[in-house]
């Protein structure tokens, strides 16, 4: 014989889906990066060369803050 179930809520699906937060810690500015770091091996880490990249990726983060 299979238990009695007593749901404290009706079993009915919503008609809309909970808000879920965005979870700590989550990368941003992927493509920024890898295109500044890809950019320094190019340039042998020489900074003047990927100045665009790297201002490119600091106004990313600026913007994910």
């Amino acid at each position: 014989r299979p238990p009695v179930i007593r749901p404290t809520r009706p079993l009915v699906l919503a008609n809309k889906v909970a808000n879920r937060r965005e979870q700590a810690g989550e990368a941003t500015c992927i493509t920024e990066m890898s295109v500044m770091m890809a950019c320094w091996k190019q340039n042998d880490f020489n900074d003047k060369a990927c100045a665009e990249e790297i201002r490119m990726f600091y106004d990313c983060v600026a913007k994910a803050e």
